[in-house]
């Protein structure tokens, strides 16, 4: 069985009405939505620029959630679309390969 260490993490985009943005969403406790408003920018992102840049959106305001959460849901969101990308780049290079 694949490790599934990114369960609640959903990388989202909208092409047809929000052509240059990208989301992540994390629905695991303290659930959060971060808006990525220029994905060519995003991907050359370090850390410390996607926490200054991005805007994050925590979906239950009301529940209270300490700053070390908050730390702990982003730093996952980090790195699953470090993963995710990478991920997304290897079937690219796979299938080109597949197509020679």
């Amino acid at each position: 069985m694949k490790d599934e260490k990114y369960i609640g993490c959903w990388y989202c985009d909208n092409i047809l009405d929000h052509p240059d943005q990208i989301g992540l969403l994390y629905l695991g406790f303290p659930r959060c939505f971060v808006l990525i408003p220029n994905s060519f920018e995003f991907d050359f992102y370090t850390f410390d620029d996607f926490l200054l840049n991005a805007e994050v959106n925590w979906l239950d305001p009301n529940e209270k959630r300490e700053p070390d959460e908050e730390t702990r849901v982003l730093t996952l969101l980090w790195n699953f679309s470090v993963e995710q990308e990478n991920e997304e780049e290897r079937l690219y290079m796979e299938r080109e390969d597949e197509d020679l």
